[in-house]
């Protein structure tokens, strides 16, 4: 057997055309289809780079406000303490410290 040479076989114009056609129509569908998806993905890195940014500043004032809640504990221990107390109420109050500590009676025990 002898292999033969396959003919070529000559398509008609108009069908050469809608070829053309269709192939320039799918290069700018797949163009239009990647632009699409280049903004959609640029516009979410934005996105997320501007959610980073807002949950930095509010890591930063959540953190400010620890610190402020921690101040005002710290000057709240100051303000209740028995020593500040005694102070204010001998000086301001004219109060005197009794000699003996009150004895407590438990009225259940009697």
């Amino acid at each position: 057997m002898i292999a033969e040479k396959p003919t070529q076989v000559n398509e008609p114009v108009q069908i050469t055309r809608q070829r053309n056609l269709l192939n320039r129509w799918s290069f700018f569908a797949l163009l239009i289809v990647s632009a699409l998806f280049t903004f959609l993905y640029v516009s979410n890195v934005i996105s997320v780079r501007k959610l980073l940014d807002h949950k930095e500043m509010l890591s930063k004032r959540i953190d400010s406000i620890r610190t402020y809640n921690e101040t005002l504990k710290t000057e709240t221990y100051r303000l209740q303490s028995a020593q500040r107390i005694t102070r204010i109420a001998q000086e301001k109050l004219g109060l005197i410290p009794p000699k003996q500590a009150p004895t407590v009676i438990d009225a259940k025990s009697e």
